[in-house]
């Protein structure tokens, strides 16, 4: 029997249009998938109070106790916030699996239907599930897409670590998934592999071409891909807080 996935959460996020000194306001797309044995939770994150998740699983008649495999796409904060809710839970991360104070080596599969691939780019911990349903192929990427194919272009991902690498990762999901689930939107067909691009509406397109304004958190200066810190996305690279062993990054002490 294929595996089952659940939207307990649609995610938002307005990273792509607020302004500097506005307040960001994100949560993640959050997950249920079940396959075989595995009730798992896929990215937990921040949420305005935990009782939203609780009730979510409730009405699949669930509960936290239940929920034996947490998956967390990429190591930003609010994909991860709420991943102390689940105390029965292995979680699935881009180390491996961790099981309480254990840890073993990355898996290729959770179950013959449950995929773990690496998708770097937004950051380089990211991995995402390829999960064969009876609807297809679904693919919960986390931040490879925000939200229905968005953004269009990789470089204008503010928080990429390196954009280059989120654009193969964007491939390898187009040319495996029939189904996606982003990382702050709802699930959506992907049109590419029937070799049909998305329509856009006019609203949405000029949404994506408008350029999107990053201020460094440090020197309020404001900061193209190329000013960013590979490690550090929110810092300049004036202002880069890496050591001297960094090789990752445009520290600095690199450009002195």
């Amino acid at each position: 029997m294929p595996a089952e996935i659940k939207i307990l959460l649609q995610g938002y996020t307005n990273a792509d249009s607020v302004i500097a000194s506005g307040e960001e306001k994100t949560s993640p797309t959050i997950s249920l998938v079940k396959s075989g044995d595995i009730i798992m939770v896929v990215d937990p994150g921040v949420l305005r109070s935990q009782q939203l998740l609780i009730d979510a699983l409730a009405k699949e008649n669930l509960t936290v106790a239940d929920v034996n495999f947490v998956c967390i796409t990429h190591s930003h904060l609010d994909h991860y916030r709420n991943i102390g809710m689940f105390p029965n839970a292995k979680t699935l991360d881009y180390w491996g699996v961790w099981d309480k104070n254990t840890v073993s080596d990355f898996p290729d599969s959770i179950t013959p239907d449950i995929q773990v691939i690496h998708t770097p780019g937004h950051d380089y911990t990211g991995i995402s599930l390829l999960v064969n349903t009876e609807n297809g192929v679904v693919a919960i990427c986390g931040d490879v897409f925000w939200k229905t194919n968005y953004p269009a272009d990789p470089h204008d991902d503010a928080f990429a670590s390196n954009p280059e690498k989120l654009q193969d990762s964007r491939d390898e999901i187009l040319r495996r998934a029939d189904w996606i689930v982003p990382g702050h939107g709802e699930m959506y067909k992907n049109k590419s592999k029937e070799g049909v691009l998305p329509e856009e509406d006019s609203e949405k397109h000029s949404a994506e071409q408008k350029k999107i304004v990053v201020v460094c958190e440090k020197c309020d200066r404001e900061m193209e891909q190329k000013d960013k810190c590979n490690c550090r996305p929110w810092l300049c690279y004036r202002c880069c807080e890496c050591g001297l062993d960094c090789d990752n990054c445009s520290c600095s002490h690199h450009v002195l």
